[in-house]
């Protein structure tokens, strides 16, 4: 399978220093998926849309920006999508949240026929959201996890209609205690196999 894995933060300054990215690349390895990576972070994506970008989205020809081309083309060819991110305050990080509004505009993630929205994004099959939550898991119910609704409910509206989908959350991740520890290890485990398993 073709999975497009888009990292949003630093993985590094997390309780999983490196343990995190080993489990995810465990997972793609022995699924033996085809990979293509967008880290956000490494790369320092603007979330910031051009003025440009902004008029002509909802014109017939929207722009699809220069930074975000090849980010476009490996989007439109992915048949699974990975969201790695890292929530401080329950929503998207803002590189996160610029990603999805400067790659996903019409005639990438989906076509605007007679102002209704038309799936473009088919291909894909699997939708997984890998989110290291800082706050606890009573705080982000409260908030209703915006950024999980986001990702699972808009996201599914642009791709496959049967497209199967995990969320993976672990709560307090910056959290030193014996009980995180534990949790800690279940939660990569879960990781890998979820990946593995696409």
């Amino acid at each position: 399978m073709r999975v497009l894995l888009i990292l949003a933060d630093d993985l590094e300054l997390t309780q999983y220093p490196g343990g995190l990215r080993k489990a995810i690349d465990a997972g793609l390895a022995e699924g033996k998926h085809d990979v293509d990576v967008i880290d956000l972070h490494t790369s320092q994506f603007s979330p910031t849309m051009t003025a440009e970008g902004r008029r002509n989205y909802h014109t017939p020809n929207p722009l699809v920006e220069d930074d975000v081309i090849g980010h476009a083309r490996l989007v439109r060819n992915a048949e699974a999508m990975v969201f790695v991110y890292r929530s401080t305050w329950t929503g998207l990080p803002a590189r996160l949240k610029g990603f999805l509004d400067r790659t996903f505009v019409p005639s990438v993630g989906f076509n605007l026929v007679d102002g209704k929205v038309q799936r473009a994004l088919t291909d894909v099959r699997r939708l997984v959201i890998i989110v290291l939550h800082e706050q606890g898991s009573q705080a982000v119910k409260q908030s209703r996890d915006p950024g999980r609704r986001i990702l699972t409910k808009t996201l599914r509206l642009i791709v496959n209609t049967r497209c199967k989908l995990r969320y993976l959350p672990v709560y307090d991740c910056e959290s030193c205690t014996d009980d995180a520890r534990e949790i800690k290890y279940g939660f990569l485990y879960r990781v890998e196999k979820t990946l593995a398993g696409l």
